[in-house]
């Protein structure tokens, strides 16, 4: 019986391969993590300085 999903160019991936590209994927998703966690912090700064810019420009009136 043969691969029902034969790898590309009909090589065979090792485990090796397979484990050095989960490795590769739980990195890229540490690293999609992070900057998601960071882009939540600077819209938390960009709102805050909002307010504060805001809060300027009214007292000025």
């Amino acid at each position: 019986m043969g691969n029902a999903y034969p790898a590309t160019n009909g090589k065979q991936r090792s485990s090796a391969s397979s484990v050095r590209e989960d490795a590769a994927w739980d990195e890229d998703d540490i690293e999609r993590v992070s900057l998601v966690e960071e882009n939540a912090r600077l819209r938390e700064l960009v709102v805050k300085l909002s307010d504060i810019v805001l809060r300027n420009v009214v007292e000025r009136k």
